[in-house]
């Protein structure tokens, strides 16, 4: 029996809450720094297989995925 390595691709949703006096405003805090506010809901809505590979092949490069649009840089 052979093992593969299964790259997966999910869409996850969550909800902020920002205080501001203006909807771009709240949209401009939010994108300065989504990570400082609070998280009042979260879900994922779906998934897909997006590669898939045995074990032996997948150790012998790197995985070549597509940029995630939308990311957040780390801090």
């Amino acid at each position: 029996m052979e093992t593969y390595r299964i790259t997966c691709r999910e869409w996850s949703y969550f909800v902020k809450e920002v205080e501001a006096n203006s909807e771009d405003e709240a949209r401009e805090k939010l994108h300065s720094n989504v990570n400082s506010f609070k998280t009042v809901e979260e879900w994922i809505s779906e998934w897909d297989i997006q590669d898939i590979e045995e074990k032996e092949s997948h150790l012998k490069h790197w995985v070549d995925l597509p940029p995630a649009s939308g990311s957040r840089a780390k801090s």
